[in-house]
C-alpha cells in the first residue's frame, strides 16, 4: 500500500512537471497579467512586485532547462556503444530567429538530425 503511494506521488511529480516545462511560457504570461492583477487589487504594488520576482527566478530556471540538447551518436555503423554528448546554448532564446522557434515548435520542440558514414 504504501509502495503504490509512493509510485502515485512520483507519477504525479513527474506529471506536474512535464506540464510546466511545456506550458511554461502560457503559464507565466498569465502569471505576470491576470494573478498579478488580482494580487495588486487585494495585496497591493509591492506584493505584485514580489510575485513577478519569484516567477522570473522560476523561467531563468526553465530557461536554464530548455536550453540544453543531449546529442547521442556511434563511431560507425556496427558499434553497439552510443557517445553521449550534452550541448547547452549560450544564446539566449530573444536573440534566436523567430523563424527558428516556430520550426522548432513545428516539430513538438524536438529536432532529429540523422547522419550519414561516409568510408
Amino acid at each position: 500500500m504504501l509502495l503504490t503511494t509512493i509510485g502515485f506521488c512520483l507519477i504525479g511529480a513527474l506529471a506536474l512537471g512535464a506540464i510546466l516545462t511545456r506550458f511554461w511560457d502560457s503559464i507565466k504570461n498569465w502569471l505576470n497579467t491576470v494573478a498579478a492583477d488580482a494580487v495588486e487589487k487585494h495585496l497591493g504594488y509591492s506584493w505584485r512586485n514580489k510575485m513577478q520576482k519569484a516567477v522570473s527566478m522560476v523561467d531563468r530556471v526553465m530557461n536554464r532547462l530548455k536550453n540544453r540538447s543531449v546529442v547521442y551518436t556511434k563511431e560507425s555503423p556496427t558499434a553497439t556503444y552510443f557517445n553521449k554528448t550534452t550541448i547547452t546554448s549560450e544564446a539566449p532564446v530573444s536573440s534566436i530567429d523567430e523563424d527558428i522557434l516556430a520550426e522548432i515548435e513545428n516539430h513538438g520542440n524536438h529536432i532529429v538530425q540523422e547522419f550519414e558514414y561516409r568510408y
